[in-house]
Formats: structure tokens, C-alpha cells, sequence
């Protein structure tokens, strides 16, 4: 080997000095880049060659050493990465050519960690952190343990796409990094992380955020959250919510004026710091503002009050909205001051129930010695207003009252109106009574949660209402089942079922599920808002879209059930009605299976002769009671595009002439009605709306792919 080596070097040596006429006693540092090439010639000896570049080590530049062992094989790599041990040339990191993926060794990995961990220089931690994303778990805890070591400030966000998909052991290093490096100015970065689904990730970010934020960065956290979707600017402000501390209540103080609206709102909604005599007035503020969300923040901030001046805002919040009285009455309980009987009995002038309910609830927890004759009689007074169930609660009330506080019996003419008011609730028929359904409206809050805002549609399923979570202060809607399509326990398993594959479904497209609800004989489907319009009231106003602003809407419907169809969900109903647009342009699929859920059989037609599904968007297959699979969706996509790209239906009539004409085919293509549609979007169209399922493209993948291509 020695023999070998002496033969190399005295190569080299003659290469660059032939005819000198003597022999230098060592290589110079000129002679090093030819033994560099030499380290890389198909028949060369690398190991031979690393020797002679150990003798060499104090001429040496580590990026070179670095660069060119990444070329050799494992063996030989590692071999020469050891000159970079103690070497006192410092490294040009600018000239390091860094690809990890040339090298399969994990200790070759590893010890070049160890040479990073030495360096004190500023761009250190950024290459360390590209570690992370090995396939080797040693791997990925050595660069951890490397960055931990570090001595030098750095940006802690380069680790925070790691840390989302980290568990365990790795995570909890990687977050104990992250928090030691945390400042102020990783709060912006922060924004696209508080909705992730690592809840514990989300709840650590925000702590971290209402630790380290002041004013500056705060407003560009809020600025780039405007661009995420709704929902992900709820949720991120909603978790927020749950770490108030000081710092982040004086920061959202001061942005609670800026001009930005969104900024504006959302510090509003975070200033939750307990109310005292100096800053009363500005919750008062808050808990007239228009935005619902800002109010409900402003009610909890008052209900922790030990100023009686929170009852009078109260009042002025129930004045100017009343649908926020249940939240307020609950406010008034929690405070326990005696004046705030005010509230209640004003509020159990309301015909609502659940406001009486509420109303009384909350008499009966701050009636007081003082007070206690007054509202015994105001008690009786209200009888005639209440509800049947109300007058018994009202009534035990009333006795409870006399004796806890040892009043005098009631009077006869006292017990004589409540007797009548009883027999006139005993004449009350159960015929005139109506479903616990068609009860609720906008007001009321079900299942002590709900609060119910508004109704926004109601069809052949039932009623679809906007309401606000009073557990969470987030907006939902809740879809209410008719009781007919709940009528036994099969029809409720089957409705268990398919809100259970339709909660697999994560994607920006698609409607969120949350849960499916059970109470008082009804059911319904919680899932999450999205301001928006159907497609369909779009294209009976505007006809065909133009044919690049169509691709793109179906290029979103075609990924939402890409998605889906990966979990195996298979939607069976997809129509123009269940597709959501916002403002933005944003899509999303609505319904996933739900249409199917309260029949009988899984198939198209009903032992009745029913249809399940839209005639005008149904698969021909589906027709004729086959099962449904992701190619019914893709047929119901494809007739959909058909009427986006064309303006028109392919085919119309009767519901069963439009099911015979959907199993012929033979539609004209889009082309010929809409000749601005080129022929290979045409051809796709065609292709999702052959009548074999067969023949369709074959899954909504491709699709999704092939109209990426189409729009370039």
C-alpha cells in the first residue's frame, strides 16, 4: 500500500513540475486538485489516494473535502470526511455544493453533523436543519441534537414544517428547540400553524405566539392570515382564545383601531383580560360591536367582573341585540349581582323558550333576601307568558323561593292565578302540538350549545341552519334531518355511518364535517361554515362560465373528490346545489353521502320507484339500481362540466326520459355547443360521460391531472 501511495504521489509530482530537475519533500498546495482528480478516476485506488491527502490535511479546505467525498462511495466517503476533524482552515459555506441524497450512509450522515456542530458561523443551523428530513431516525436526532448545541441565534421557522409532522421523541426536542429560539419575529411565521391536526402543535404555537408577540408582529400574523380560508382564520383566532395572558391582551389593545378590518376584528375578539374600573369602558365598546364574535368575547370578559358596571352594558347589549340574551343572561348568573334581576325578568318577557328558560335559570341563582318578595310576584305575574314545561319550573320556583327565604304564605288571589294559569296549560291538547323541528328558529340554542342565528335553506332533508357554538364561539352549520328520514334505529346507523366516512375527508375542497347530533327525537350534521354561493344560482345567472375560469372550478371539485375518494368516500349526489363558491373563488363540495344515508337500500331506485340522486347529473349505471363507486362521481363531474363549459344540460325532460336519455348517451360535445371549448376539453368531458363505466376515465385522480394540463 505504502509502495502504491509513493508511486502517486511521485505521478503527481512529476505532472506538475517534469523537468525541474528536483523532487519536493511534500505536495504543495497547488498539487492538491490533482489528487482530487485522481480520487475520481474509474480505475483509481481511493483509498490510496485519501493517504496521501491525510499528509496533505494542513492545506486542505473542508468545503472541498465535503464536496468531493460526497462523490465516493460510502467506504471511501467517510474516510475522507474524517480529514475535516480539527482542521484549522475555516470553511467557505458558500462554496459547499450540498446534496444529501448522493450519500446512503447514515454514519457518513452522521459524523458530518458532528463537523457542523463545531462551526460557530450563522448559516449553520439553516444546513443542519435540512437533516431533518432523512429517512433515518439516528439521523434526525443527531441534527436535532446539533441544532440544540449550537451557540448562536437563528430563525426558528425553518423548523416549523418539521415539527407538524414529527412525533414523539423528535418532537418534543424539536419544539424545545423552537422555543428556545422563539422571539417576537417568528410569531408571523406561526400563522399556518394554529389549525393543524395536532392539536397539541397548535395549542404550544399559540401559547408561544401570546408569550413572545408585540405589536408589530402581531399585525402581520393577523395581515397573513387574511389570505388563508375562513375557517383557518376562525380556527387560528380560536385558539388564541385559550391563551389569554397579559401580553397578548395589551398588544390586541392596540390594534383593536387599526384601519384594516379583519386586523381590526380579530384583536377586538382576543382582548380578554379581567375587567376593572379603568378599562370597563372599553369592553363596553366591544360588547356593542356589530361582529358577533367580538360581542360573545366581551360577554365572557364582563361575566368575570367584580364591577356592578357590567350589568348596565348588559342591558344596553340586550337593547340592541337580543339574540345574544341567552349569552347574557348567562353572564348576569355567573356575575351574581343582585340588580341584574332587571335583565332576567326583562328577558322572560321574550316569547322565546329558551330564553325563558334561561330567564329563570338565573333568578333562581341570584334571588336574594332583599329582593326575594318582588320576585316572588313578578314570578306569578309572568305565569300566563311561559310554555307549559316553564309554568311547572316557574311554579317550584315560586315555592322554592318561600320557603328558603321564609316568606309569608301566598295570598288567595296569589294561588288562585296559579291554578287558573294550570288548568289552562291541563286544556292544552297534544294535538296542537308541534315536532321538536319545526319549534327551533333563530334565537333558540339546542343542546345547551347551538345558538341558532338563522335559517339559510330547507328542502326534502329538512332545514339547514347557521348557528354560533357558544363552546367555541365558531359559526357552524348544522343541517336538521326531517324525523321521517330518522323514523328507526337503522335509518339513525346508517346516518352514523355516513357522517362517519364523510369526517375522513380533509381537504381545502370539501366541507369539514364535525358531528353527527342526536336530541329530543332530532338529528342532525354539524359541519363548517363557509360564506359562499351555490354553483347552481350561478349558472342559472351567468350560463357558461368561460372555458379557463371553468377549468378551474372544476379543477378544485376534482381534487376536493380526489380526496374523498382516497378515503374511500364516494359522494353519490354531486350536483351543481352541493358545490359552494366564495368571493374568492374558492371551492367546496357539500353532502358527501348524506343524500343515500336515510333510504333503505344503497340503490338508485327505491322499492317505491324513487329516485336517490339528481336525474339530470346521474350516472346510467346508477340507473338501474348498481352500486355507487368513485366512477358514479365521476359521470355526475362530468355532466357538470358539461353544463359550466356549455351553459346547457346534456340532457332534458321528465326525470325518467332524462334517466332513459342518460343511459343512450349520444349528448352533442360541448365543442358543438360552445365553440370556444377546444377539442381535447371537449374530449375529456366525453371521456368522464361514457355511458360504460368501463370506457370513463378511470379515477378522479386522472381527471384532476388531466384538467391541470388543460388549464397549462
Amino acid at each position: 500500500m505504502a509502495k502504491l501511495g509513493n508511486m502517486l504521489f511521485n505521478r503527481t509530482q512529476n505532472e506538475e513540475s517534469q523537468g525541474s530537475g528536483s523532487a519536493a519533500q511534500e505536495v504543495k498546495p497547488a498539487d492538491v486538485s490533482k489528487l482530487y482528480k485522481k480520487l475520481h478516476e474509474p480505475k483509481g485506488s481511493p483509498g490510496d489516494v485519501i493517504e496521501l491527502l491525510e499528509e496533505q490535511k494542513r492545506f486542505l479546505r473542508p468545503e472541498e473535502i465535503i464536496n468531493h467525498s460526497l462523490r465516493l462511495d460510502s467506504e471511501y466517503a467517510i474516510m475522507l470526511l474524517q480529514l475535516v476533524d480539527g482542521s484549522e482552515i475555516p470553511v467557505d459555506l458558500s462554496k459547499l455544493s450540498f446534496q444529501l441524497d448522493k450519500i446512503d450512509s447514515a454514519e457518513y450522515r452522521i459524523k458530518l453533523l458532528h463537523y457542523f456542530g463545531s462551526i460557530n458561523e450563522p448559516k449553520i443551523p439553516l444546513i443542519v436543519a435540512r437533516f431533518l428530513d432523512d429517512s433515518n431516525k439516528v439521523v434526525i436526532l443527531e441534527a436535532l441534537k446539533t441544532l440544540d448545541r449550537v451557540q448562536i441565534d437563528f430563525d426558528a421557522s425553518v423548523l416549523l414544517p418539521y415539527a407538524e409532522t414529527m412525533t414523539g421523541i423528535e418532537f418534543e426536542q424539536v419544539m424545545a428547540i423552537i422555543e428556545k429560539q422563539a422571539d417576537a419575529d417568528l410569531v408571523p411565521h406561526l400563522s399556518a400553524y394554529l389549525t393543524t391536526k395536532n392539536e397539541e402543535l397548535n395549542d404550544l404555537f399559540a401559547e408561544m405566539i401570546a408569550t413572545k408577540v408585540d405589536r408589530s408582529n402581531f399585525q402581520k400574523f393577523l395581515q397573513r392570515l387574511t389570505i388563508e380560508d375562513e375557517s383557518v382564520q376562525k380556527g387560528a383566532i380560536a385558539c388564541l382564545q385559550k391563551f389569554p395572558n397579559e401580553n397578548l391582551t395589551k398588544v390586541a389593545h392596540q390594534l383593536s383601531g387599526h384601519k384594516d378590518e379583519f386586523v381590526r376584528e380579530s384583536a377586538k375578539s382576543l382582548v380578554v383580560n379581567l375587567i376593572g374600573d379603568d378599562n370597563l369602558g372599553k369592553i363596553g365598546e366591544f360588547a356593542l360591536n356589530d361582529n358577533a364574535q367580538v360581542r360573545g368575547r366581551a360577554i365572557q370578559s364582563l361575566s368575570k367582573s367584580a364591577n356592578r358596571g357590567a350589568i348596565s352594558i348588559l342591558q344596553k347589549l340586550v337593547d340592541g341585540w337580543p339574540e345574544d340574551t341567552v349569552l347574557v343572561l348567562r353572564a348576569v348568573k355567573q356575575l351574581g349581582f343582585g340588580h341584574g334581576l332587571e335583565v332576567a325578568f326583562d328577558a322572560l318577557e321574550s316569547p322565546e323558550p329558551n330564553v325563558q328558560r334561561a330567564a329563570l335559570e338565573t333568578i333562581e341563582a341570584i334571588v336574594d333576601k332583599d329582593h326575594a318578595d318582588d320576585v316572588r310576584d313578578n314570578l306569578i305575574a309572568n305565569l300566563t307568558k311561559l310554555t307549559e314545561e316553564l309554568r311547572d319550573y316557574a311554579t317550584d320556583l315560586v315555592t322554592q323561593i318561600t320557603r328558603k327565604f321564609k316568606l309569608a304564605d301566598l295570598q288567595i288571589e296569589a294561588e288562585k292565578s296559579i291554578a287558573m294559569v294550570m288548568d289552562d296549560a291541563a286544556s292544552t291538547t297534544s294535538s296542537n302540538r308541534i315536532s321538536p323541528l319545526d319549534k327551533l328558529k333563530p334565537g333558540d340554542v339546542w343542546m345547551d350549545r347551538y345558538h341558532i342565528k338563522k335559517e339559510i335553506g330547507r328542502g326534502a332533508m329538512g332545514r339547514v341552519m347557521l348557528v354560533e357554538d357558544d363552546m367555541v364561539d365558531e359559526a357552524l352549520i348544522i343541517k336538521f334531518m326531517l324525523p321521517a328520514l330518522t323514523v328507526d334505529k337503522k335509518s339513525t346507523e346508517r346516518f352514523k355511518r355516513e357522517v362517519k366516512y364523510a369526517r375522513k375527508v380533509s381537504h381545502r375542497n370539501v366541507i369539514r364535517v364535525h358531528d353527527l347530533l342526536i336530541n329530543d327525537g332530532v338529528c342532525a350534521i354539524s359541519m363548517e361554515y363557509f360564506e359562499s354561493g351555490g354553483l347552481e344560482m350561478i349558472l342559472k345567472e351567468s350560463k357558461a362560465f368561460e372555458v379557463r375560469d371553468g377549468l378551474k372550478l372544476l379543477y378544485q371539485a376534482a381534487s376536493g373528490m380526489a380526496a374523498a375518494h382516497e378515503q374511500e368516500v364516494i359522494h353519490r349526489d354531486l350536483k351543481p346545489s352541493n358545490i359552494l363558491i366564495d368571493g374568492e373563488g374558492l371551492l367546496k363540495i357539500v353532502d358527501f353521502g348524506i343524500a343515500s344515508a336515510g333510504t333503505s337500500s344503497e340503490s338508485t331506485l327505491t322499492q317505491t320507484g324513487s329516485i336517490i340522486g339528481s336525474p339530470a347529473y346521474l350516472a346510467p349505471e346508477r340507473a338501474v339500481g348498481a352500486d355507487a363507486d368513485e366512477r358514479c362521481d365521476i359521470y355526475s363531474l362530468g355532466v357538470i362540466a358539461y353544463y359550466v363549459l356549455s351553459g346547457k344540460l346534456p340532457y332534458v325532460g321528465k326525470p325518467m326520459e332524462v334517466i332513459a336519455q342518460h343511459r343512450e348517451g349520444g349528448a352533442k360535445t360541448v365543442a358543438e355547443i360552445n365553440p370556444a371549448t377546444s377539442a381535447e376539453v371537449s374530449a375529456l368531458v366525453e371521456h368522464m360521460m361514457a355511458v360504460d363505466p368501463e370506457a370513463r376515465i378511470p379515477s378522479m385522480v386522472a381527471v384532476r391531472d388531466s384538467i391541470r394540463k388543460l388549464i397549462g
